[in-house]
């Protein structure tokens, strides 16, 4: 183990380039005040710091109250250091529109402090995901199989790749360490085929898959979900979302941290190398046009992934 002041210096400096004298926010909740309580300890030396504690949200994407977005509007990093994700919400593209580097520590445990993906060598990782967004850039055609039986297509024409490289450095950055990945997005209605999760759902009802779950999708939207217990879980808390569009099949992130394992949290579990996660509903920050207050990852292991022919992962790997 390490030592976890180690990872919050981390977080401080390579991931998000705190100044002494920056206006520095800690956005956190009950669930979350642990971790949140280590990172204000560590910040001793920063003389202009905050944290506010807000009531949980009920799913990723949803925004904080007014009083919280407020304080965001006026920092200049933010550490969402929360039980869900802050990442889709308006209040965070808000911020950042406003000049804010935001650091999403959405789910984050005391373990994620003392070992795993936060102790990567993020500047070499980063410069494989700036490869991989090359060969995304400009491609029509994404086609995505897998061993266990998955077979999707879709067009991600004129859907420009959106590194993800776990460090908000510039005015404007946000950035979800410890996940390395590189994403693209699925055109509306464009998305056919099978696709079974088998990796893991970071949501608290689901977490890391058992029993693999089998989506039907067509036309851009997940139509059937199959399975045991966990695909009746998930199909359940879809339809309580009572909204249409999170059926919706948007992101779809190429995770790239060697050092990050599955193990039902989110940024750990976004960013494993050897998987590709899919992000329903809101698709917004990856350059679609469907809105939604839900955004729910699901991830899958060993994909072989092409995009116009051209073999970007090769069952997990690298090409």
């Amino acid at each position: 183990m390490n030592d976890k002041y180690e990872a919050c210096k981390v977080l401080l400096t390579t991931c998000s380039n705190c100044k002494i004298d920056e206006n520095i926010l800690i956005v956190t909740d009950p669930t979350s005040f642990e971790v949140a309580k280590l990172m204000w300890d560590a910040m001793g030396e920063y003389k202009n710091k905050s944290i506010v504690m807000m009531d949980e949200r009920t799913m990723h994407g949803q925004d904080p109250n007014k009083v919280v977005a407020g304080a965001m509007a006026k920092a200049d990093v933010i550490f969402g250091c929360t039980k869900f994700s802050l990442f889709h919400s308006q209040a965070r593209r808000d911020a950042v529109a406003g000049g804010a580097r935001f650091v999403n520590m959405v789910d984050y445990s005391v373990e994620m402090l003392e070992k795993g993906g936060l102790y990567c060598d993020f500047e070499s990782i980063g410069k494989i995901c700036t490869s991989i967004a090359k060969k995304l850039e400009g491609g029509k055609t994404c086609h995505i199989t897998t061993a266990s039986g998955s077979d999707f297509t879709c067009s991600i024409a004129d859907r420009a790749p959106n590194p993800q490289y776990a460090r908000s450095l510039v005015s404007g950055a946000s950035s979800s360490p410890p996940d390395v990945e590189c994403a693209t997005c699925a055109v509306e209605g464009t998305g056919d085929g099978i696709v079974y999760i088998d990796g893991s759902i970071p949501h608290p009802e689901l977490g890391l898959i058992t029993d693999q779950i089998k989506l039907t999708i067509k036309k851009g939207l997940i139509v059937d979900i199959t399975g045991g217990d966990q695909a009746q879980k998930l199909k359940r808390i879809m339809k309580e979302f009572n909204d249409p569009n999170v059926y919706n099949v948007g992101e779809i992130g190429l995770g790239l941290n060697p050092m990050c394992e599955l193990n039902g949290r989110m940024l750990e579990d976004e960013g494993c190398g050897g998987t590709v996660h899919f992000g329903c509903g809101d698709n917004r920050g990856f350059g679609g046009i469907v809105a939604s207050a839900y955004h729910l990852d699901m991830v899958f292991k060993n994909p072989t992934l092409t995009v116009d022919g051209k073999v970007i992962l090769d069952e997990g790997k690298i090409v």
